[in-house]
């Protein structure tokens, strides 16, 4: 039998033309993805050497050393020191970097090698994720005596999901490894101060302690400028009834132009969303003051002698009302009977998860999110059936609508929930751009029926300076490794999204 052409070329040596380009073009398609490889593993490299480092201060520790043998082995002298503060510092971006600043009692005023090395495993996964073009330039860790339990970045962009962010992936990540929506025997370490909604979420998880590397008006410099979120749930005060609850140590809006950048001269007052309530109330209010419904006020008010305890819950969580009234000059496009209706499917989506055991003592939160007239998701809060201390009903909905949509842009939606948005939930609703809440309950009127936490964490967002914070806050732990990300970032032309 004869031989081909190309058999014969490849006997006689002669490199066939179309194998030759297929050659280069795998040679080149190689030398990429070598590329790519050796920049990701750089960063990985960087992490595993940091959990190394954090691992070899706890047994120098348990060995028997002490601490300041055990520091004098690990200590940068390059990084500066942090300062322990209330969350009132970490709101105002006021918190002194100086070593000799004061602690506050019971801490100590400069961050130890092992909690340099643990955010440093933040910074090393936060670069990964600008790398990867996954999302921003942020890193978080959660640690429990000093093991990494998880340690995650920014995944906006590549989940397509607003809430995505680097500490609600890490708690979503935290909690599942160790089965629990309860992490109030760890601690978070992020690269940047939290937003609102990261701070509802580090609440949620009742993480015990929060270690920052730098602070929000560093992330401004970059084009990151959270402070509009901040000053849009300062705006939303009222409508919560929390008039007396403004921040204090109020700070010019940051450039985001180039790092180092002026801060502007003049404030820029920015409405995102309109929130309005008592949307079919009295069937939001029956799921919260029905006993057979809302399980978590049977058992802490109905029980026998505890009578005084829910009076004692009205006292302290007054003017429950309705605070903004939806009108049909505020929303021409839609009846009040189109709105009642969908607000109909949250309630129902909440009894339909509390008879089915997927509250679990969340019952009367459900949410439905819609857009042009047709509704694209529905949720109720699965917080403890799922063990996810991010799983409310606004921002599993929110989940659900990515998915259903293809994007983390649910700008033109709205939403409808059984109670006004949590401090999470409300950042999670900014940052989808969801243009319209639609509430049944106000959060005082949740509060007086046993679920008063999230009016909690609007007031320590909130609140007047002076009182105890929930969460004790360590700012500046590897603040330069934590800025260079950003800078990394900026050279690479990252996406704000």
């Amino acid at each position: 039998m004869s031989k081909s052409v190309g058999e014969i070329l490849q006997d006689s040596g002669i490199e066939q033309p179309g194998r030759k380009e297929q050659m280069e073009e795998s040679v080149t398609d190689l030398i990429t993805r070598i590329a790519e490889k050796a920049a990701t593993q750089a960063a990985i490299s960087a992490a595993d050497k940091s959990v190394d480092k954090c691992n070899q201060f706890w047994q120098t520790k348990i060995s028997g050393l002490s601490a300041a043998q055990g520091d004098a082995g690990y200590q940068d002298s390059t990084t500066p020191a942090a300062v322990t503060t209330s969350a009132d510092d970490a709101n105002t971006g006021e918190a002194a970097k100086s070593p000799k600043a004061k602690p506050t009692p019971g801490t100590t005023s400069s961050a130890s090698a092992a909690e340099e090395a643990c955010m440093q495993t933040a910074s090393a996964s936060a670069r990964v994720g600008i790398r990867l073009e996954h999302g921003g330039p942020f890193g978080a860790s959660i640690v429990r005596d000093g093991v990494i339990i998880a340690c995650a970045h920014n995944m906006v962009l590549t989940n397509k999901d607003p809430t995505c962010h680097a500490e609600m992936t890490a708690i979503r990540q935290a909690c599942k490894a160790l089965g629990t929506h309860d992490l109030s025997d760890c601690q978070i370490y992020t690269t940047c101060e939290p937003c609102p909604m990261c701070w509802g979420a580090v609440h949620w998880a009742r993480l015990n302690k929060a270690y920052i590397g730098v602070d929000r008006f560093t992330a401004a410099k970059y084009g990151f400028d959270d402070k509009v979120f901040y000053d849009e749930i300062d705006g939303k005060a009222g409508v919560y009834g929390c008039n007396i609850m403004k921040r204090h140590g109020f700070r010019k809006d940051s450039s985001t132009n180039a790092a180092g950048g002026a801060m502007n001269s003049e404030r820029v007052e920015k409405n995102m969303v309109e929130i309005y309530d008592g949307i079919l109330r009295k069937e939001c209010e029956e799921l919260f003051t029905n006993p057979a419904v809302n399980k978590t006020y049977r058992r802490r008010y109905l029980q026998n002698g505890t009578q005084p305890l829910h009076q004692a819950a009205i006292d302290a969580f007054p003017d429950a009302g309705v605070k903004r009234y939806m009108t049909l000059e505020s929303t021409p496009d839609r009846s009040l009977a189109q709105h009642e209706q969908f607000m109909r499917l949250a309630v129902a989506a909440a009894e339909r998860c509390a008879k089915n055991g997927m509250s679990k003592e969340r019952e009367p939160f459900g949410a439905v999110i819609v857009k042009d007239g047709t509704v694209i998701a529905t949720a109720c809060n699965s917080v403890c059936y799922s063990r996810d201390s991010t799983a409310t009903a606004e921002v599993s909905a929110i989940q659900a609508a990515t998915v259903n949509l293809g994007t983390y842009n649910l700008e033109g939606c709205e939403i409808y929930t059984t109670s006004q948005p949590d401090v999470m939930s409300l950042g999670a609703i900014l940052w989808s751009r969801i243009s319209r809440a639609y509430c049944g309950v106000t959060q005082k009127f949740a509060a007086q029926y046993g679920f008063e936490e999230a009016s909690l964490h609007f007031k320590d967002l909130l609140e007047d300076p002076g009182g105890k914070r929930l969460i004790e806050v360590v700012q500046g732990v590897a603040a330069d490794e934590c800025e260079a990300v950003f800078k990394e970032w900026s050279d690479l032309n990252g996406v704000i999204y």
